[in-house]
């Protein structure tokens, strides 16, 4: 009776649904300290998705996020410093908030010589 019921997409508090979680992000392309992150767009379980939020983390803590319209599904980030190792996650927005985030995209470590690219799974995520 209850299979289908994604109990994470509803917020008991304020009674309402928030979105669905979207799809794990994926590291796409990654030039220089240049990394493209893709994800999919959730189910249309919870509500209608006005944006998201996107979050990065480094291995030694330093989370930072950014907020995106709803029509975006990439973001490119520029700049990210070298023999440095990231991971990102992605949350949807809607008029009732924002859904849970999703799995942790695999690890992005940019290189200090460009040309070499380093994926990794993270078996735990440290918490901030």
């Amino acid at each position: 009776m209850f299979e289908s019921l994604n109990i994470s997409t509803i917020d008991i508090v304020k009674g309402r649904c928030v979105p669905s979680t979207p799809g794990r992000p994926r590291i796409v392309k990654v030039i220089g300290k240049e990394v493209t992150v893709t994800w999919s767009q959730p189910d249309r379980g919870g509500t209608e998705v006005t944006g998201y939020c996107i979050a990065y983390t480094t291995a030694d803590c330093m989370a930072k996020h950014v907020t995106l319209e709803a029509t975006t599904t990439a973001k490119l980030y520029k700049n990210f410093g070298h023999k440095r190792s990231y991971v990102f996650a992605i949350a949807a927005k809607s008029a009732s908030g924002f859904g849970n985030f999703s799995r942790l995209s695999q690890e992005v470590k940019i290189p200090s010589e460009t040309g070499k690219i380093y994926f990794h799974i993270l078996p735990n995520f440290k918490r901030c």
